[in-house]
């Protein structure tokens, strides 16, 4: 099962209903996955990123000779790769809903065990959240770099895991939707955490 599949599903146990755009308005430019229905009524917009298992040192192991050492320094690609999948998702956003007339829903389906929903928030938030509750805005130059007004176009965060439990990350500086969110998917607004402040 694909990842827009997972997601489709995982929705439909919310009562959502997950419609793909027709072929004439994939043609028309860009678009997020899929329209999200609540009943009859048209409710949202969502888009499916995967968040794929890095391969890099597989690769490199791969064509290594025998005995061969293989590895290196790097910077860590997780950042990358969900900043670069936020930044896209919000160009498909902007496509059918620029004016945010209704929510955005941004789901990853994570495969790679080396990345996680703390990944997420340190991308959105700006914050590293350690053990026993101590924040530490380090990543403040993602957050608030390329993809700050992407973020705040992002109404939900979804992330299912394929290794872990699914997470939810509700947009706490751009609140306009997350009453009707919370009561879709059973959170209360009241009890949500202000990660960004």
């Amino acid at each position: 099962m694909n990842s827009e599949q997972i997601v489709k599903n995982f929705l439909s146990g919310y009562g959502l209903k997950s419609e793909k755009f027709n072929k004439e308005e994939l043609g028309n430019g860009k678009t997020p996955d899929y329209r999200v229905y609540k009943d009859v009524e048209l409710f949202s917009y969502c888009e499916v990123k995967n968040a794929q298992k890095d391969t890099w040192l597989d690769d490199k192991l791969e064509k290594s000779k025998p005995g061969e050492m293989v590895g290196g320094l790097r910077k860590d690609p997780v950042f990358n790769r969900l900043s670069a999948h936020i930044h896209k998702a919000r160009k498909q956003f902007d496509a059918v809903n620029a004016d945010e007339k209704l929510p955005n829903i941004l789901s990853f389906y994570n495969e790679d065990e080396q990345s996680g929903f703390l990944d997420l928030m340190a991308v959105t938030t700006g914050n590293f959240f350690a053990e026993g509750g101590a924040v530490f805005p380090i990543y403040k130059h993602v957050s608030e770099g390329r993809i700050k007004e992407d973020i705040e176009k992002t109404h939900l965060f979804i992330w299912l895991d394929a290794h872990k439990p699914h997470r939810f990350l509700f947009n706490t500086i751009n609140s306009k939707f997350q009453s009707e969110l919370c009561a879709t998917f059973g959170f209360d607004p009241k009890k949500l955490e202000l990660i960004h402040s």
